[in-house]
């Protein structure tokens, strides 16, 4: 059996190819960067360096594969961010009907079934809908939570001001979820080719956490016990995801994403598998206090 695993250094697909090369599994680890492919292909993986957006390569490296774990890594720094995403979709799609792939995992996000006003979210909601047309494919679409390691985005805000802050309303429930468990579900899935037809798959972390709950156990796990969350007003939001790099197309949609969360629009669905999955925000908590203290 051999997989194609797209983002291969990622956090993602990181975990799903280190888990199939684990289990016995070929793989094709696909990624941006030979250095950061090095270390999988120490362990027999294949090594293929290509972007998402070149169709070509990636039906070279999908060509022959049985399976694939498929997504699109987000550049916060592109002008146009969901045409980013579009570019992306259509040729990974196209790839995967080219090279004749008949099963596939591709990472989504809760909210996707939504065709607006969700930011970055929509992006992946066109994917899905282009992977969701390839004739006999057999497609598990994941639909992760909120992933924790975004607050590694605030690493420096909590070392510099000591706060933590962002445009999440204060007292809503954010599903979360460990980037590594995500990559462990797809994993499994494509190991055991259980699914069949288009699956929709829910994944959450196990219990749902506001943002001043979340900031509270990372500050335990910092020493700072009473680390406060500030809800930034809006313009203030945008403004420091600007400073910190981000294009100001790309700032406006993750503000876009956020009131999409405040709104309670990103939200499971009925009719779709829902998994909880067992990595806790404290663990995540203990991993963020190592980069706190390594930052210096």
């Amino acid at each position: 059996m051999t997989v194609t695993v797209l983002g291969a250094t990622g956090k993602t697909g990181g975990t799903a190819a280190d888990r199939l090369l684990a289990a016995g599994v070929k793989v094709r680890a696909v990624g941006r960067s030979a250095d950061k492919l090095a270390a999988l292909k120490k362990r027999g993986a294949d090594a293929i360096v290509a972007d998402v957006g070149d169709g070509a390569a990636l039906t070279d490296a999908l060509r022959g594969s049985d399976a694939a774990y498929l997504m699109i890594p987000g550049d916060y720094t592109k002008p146009d961010m969901l045409g980013q995403y579009a570019r992306a979709s259509e040729a990974i799609a196209r790839a995967v009907q080219e090279a004749g792939v008949r099963r596939a995992v591709f990472l989504s996000s809760l909210g996707a079934e939504l065709a607006a006003g969700t930011g970055p979210i929509v992006g992946l909601r066109g994917a899905e809908e282009r992977l969701r047309a390839i004739g006999g494919l057999a497609l598990l679409i994941l639909r992760a939570g909120y992933f924790y390691e975004n607050n590694y985005g605030t690493l420096g805000l909590i070392k510099q001001q000591g706060i933590n802050g962002g445009a999440i309303e204060p007292d809503v429930k954010m599903l979360t979820i460990a980037a590594a468990d995500i990559g462990g579900v797809a994993a499994e899935a494509l190991r055991k080719a259980d699914f069949s037809g288009v699956v929709v798959r829910e994944l959450t972390g196990p219990r749902d956490l506001t943002m001043p709950e979340a900031t509270a156990m990372i500050g335990k796990a910092i020493g700072k016990p009473d680390l406060p969350y500030v809800r930034f007003p809006d313009e203030g939001y945008v403004a420091g995801l600007e400073s910190a790099g981000f294009s100001g197309d790309a700032a406006r949609l993750f503000l876009e994403m956020a009131q999409a969360f405040n709104k309670g629009i990103v939200r499971p669905q009925a009719g779709n598998e829902k998994v909880r999955t067992a990595t806790s925000f404290e663990a995540f908590a203990d991993a963020f206090a190592q980069a706190y203290r390594a930052a210096g």
